[in-house]
C-alpha cells in the first residue's frame, strides 16, 4: 500500500484523478474487476440498510398511540426541529400535553433506530449516559403521569 506523504503546498494530482475503483483496488490489493464488485456490494448493502431503517420508522409510527409525538421526536432526532417550527422538547411536550421526559425518551429511541446499530449517526446533544437512560425511561412511563394524561383527555370535548 502507498504511504501518505506529508502535507505539501501542491495537491497530489494522482489522488485527484483516480477513480473510486482504482483507489479501492490499491487499498485492498485487488483487481479493478473485484474493486467494482466491492463498490456494487457496498451500494447494495447501504440500500438494504436504508430500507430496513425506513421500515422500522414507518412501523413505529403506525403502531404508536401518539403518532404526532413520534413524528416530532423523529424530527428532533434528525435535527429538523427548527425547520418544523418546534423550538424545544419542552415546547413540544406542552403542546401535546405530555412530559418532556417522554419526548426525550422517544427522541433517544429514534436516535437508536436511525443509527441502525452504528454509532456514526449518534448526536451527543441528545445522548445521556446509558446508566441514566433507565431513570428517564421510568419517568417517561410513570403510571401517575399516565393517569393525569387520561384525565386531561376525558376533560377535552
Amino acid at each position: 500500500m502507498m504511504k501518505k506523504q506529508p502535507d505539501s503546498y501542491e495537491p497530489d494530482m494522482a489522488a485527484m484523478i483516480d477513480r473510486p475503483e482504482e483507489i479501492i483496488a490499491d487499498e485492498y490489493g485487488v483487481s479493478i474487476a473485484v474493486a467494482l464488485r466491492i463498490i456494487a456490494d457496498r451500494e447494495d448493502l447501504a440500500r438494504r440498510g436504508q430500507a430496513q431503517i425506513l421500515a422500522s420508522v414507518i412501523g413505529y409510527i403506525i403502531q404508536s398511540r401518539n403518532p404526532t409525538l413520534q413524528v416530532y421526536a423523529l424530527a428532533i432526532a434528525f435535527g429538523m426541529d427548527q425547520l418544523n417550527g418546534a423550538h424545544s422538547q419542552s415546547e413540544i411536550a406542552r403542546e401535546l400535553g405530555v412530559t418532556r421526559a417522554l419526548v426525550s425518551h422517544y427522541v433517544l429511541q429514534w436516535r437508536d433506530i436511525l443509527a441502525g446499530g452504528v454509532g456514526g449517526f449518534d448526536n451527543r446533544t441528545f445522548r445521556k449516559r446509558n446508566s441514566t437512560r433507565e431513570i428517564y425511561k421510568k419517568s417517561a412511563t410513570d403510571p401517575v403521569l399516565e393517569a393525569k394524561r387520561k384525565l386531561r383527555t376525558k376533560r377535552k370535548p
